[in-house]
């Protein structure tokens, strides 16, 4: 028998409760951490707030509609809610939020799940296992790549997983929404009544997953967290302190442990308010031509990148923008738009949308024409890749856009 002794060494990180609050803080946005510290000054009496006059960010006469924000509960408070009643490692819960904070208005993911596997360094098991985690989320469809994406997400949770009605799906969906039923029974070697009563499942999903549910794009008063205005032709970044209060400890804090929450406390706004600074200053460089020009000049950037240069976690950079909005010449934006997967998809999204506007309206460009066009202009796209840019914007098929005499 082999009686030697064997020792594995393991390595954790262990966050203790100042690192947590740190985090937390850094996440909030601007109106939970005002409802957080109201909280926390009175659990603790040595805490103070001190209220910052206000400053160019609002008139000192009239109250501003930004002083006021929505109490609506978004589609992120729902999925969150749902992600922390599930039992999962920290590294997965981790990504769930990141996922679930790339969402659209729609519910549709912003990037690819192959940027998701290599920003996290992901095997193709562990990025599926976090992906049926996400589809096993209500409202069902969330997290899908495109239509198609979603109404396959939504017939595998009802059990209908028909490799037939996924073929027509794939290949076949614009036709069917035109009713070309023997096209499509031709092709698919199966009669027109079959097709007919796929049509009749398919009406029963929601192609817009986060339809009632409010996502951040419907009107709402907003405090933005910094100002980025150009000044003698450059950019310049302006925190808005009116958001990040300032506390102190009274001066008759004997209480050891109280005067050790408050002191954590105010480390963690100072962290918060100085790594959304780091990341606002790089933002306006990486992406400058956006805040003279608009969303057209906006260029690829990942959180991967801001993070590399800043020498942080992806995951700090993902809170530190996390609901939070910015004042600048383009209008008051999410930090979060100034992230883009691929700039590329915004030159062809908005190439289409110019052919699409010098249509004639009463013989529009077809899916196919629209891609012959973009070949011209050096963009060799299928025309199935045109239909989905083309429902991303929102714009209606050729049929629907016809005018008829």
């Amino acid at each position: 028998m082999d009686f030697s002794l064997k020792l594995k060494q393991n390595m954790k990180l262990i966050l203790t409760q100042d690192m947590k609050l740190s985090m937390n803080v850094l996440e909030m946005s601007s109106t939970k951490l005002r409802e957080f510290l109201e909280k926390e000054i009175n659990k603790n009496p040595v805490l103070e707030i001190v209220y910052t006059p206000r400053s160019k960010f609002s008139d000192e006469e009239t109250p501003s509609p930004l002083d006021f924000l929505s109490k609506e509960k978004s589609l992120f408070d729902f999925l969150e809610e749902q992600l922390a009643y599930l039992k999962l490692s920290k590294k997965f819960k981790e990504i769930c939020h990141y996922i679930i904070n790339n969402l659209d208005n729609r519910g549709y993911l912003t990037l690819s799940k192959n940027e998701i596997k290599k920003t996290f360094k992901l095997s193709t098991k562990e990025l599926k296992e976090i992906f049926n985690v996400i589809y096993s989320l209500e409202p069902s469809g969330i997290g899908a790549e495109n239509l198609k994406d979603c109404l396959k997400i939504q017939l595998t949770i009802k059990d209908k997983k028909d490799p037939l009605l996924f073929s027509l799906i794939d290949n076949y969906l614009e036709d069917l929404g035109n009713k070309n039923f023997k096209f499509i029974a031709d092709n698919l070697h199966i009669s027109i009544e079959k097709i007919k009563g796929y049509l009749t499942l398919l009406q029963t999903l929601d192609p817009i997953p986060a339809r009632g549910y409010f996502v951040g794009n419907k009107t709402r008063y907003i405090v933005p967290d910094a100002k980025i205005e150009i000044v003698n032709k450059e950019l310049k970044v302006t925190l808005n302190e009116e958001v990040f209060p300032k506390i102190k400890i009274s001066s008759d804090a004997s209480n050891k442990n109280n005067y050790q929450n408050a002191l954590n406390l105010i480390k963690a706004i100072e962290k918060r308010y100085i790594t959304l600074e780091k990341i606002l200053n790089l933002l306006i460089i990486k992406q400058f031509e956006f805040f003279f020009f608009g969303k057209e000049h906006l260029k690829t950037l990942t959180l991967k990148d801001i993070a590399t240069e800043l020498n942080l976690h992806i995951s700090t950079i993902s809170r530190a923008i996390k609901e939070k909005f910015i004042d600048t010449p383009q209008g008051i934006i999410e930090i979060k738009s100034l992230f883009i997967a691929s700039s590329e998809s915004i030159v062809i999204k908005k190439l289409i949308e110019e052919f699409i506007h010098n249509e004639n309206k009463y013989s529009p460009l077809s899916d196919e024409k629209i891609s012959y066009l973009l070949k011209n202009k050096g963009f060799s796209l299928a025309r199935r890749t045109v239909a989905k840019y083309r429902d991303e914007l929102g714009i209606l098929s050729t049929r629907e856009r016809k005018i008829k005499i």
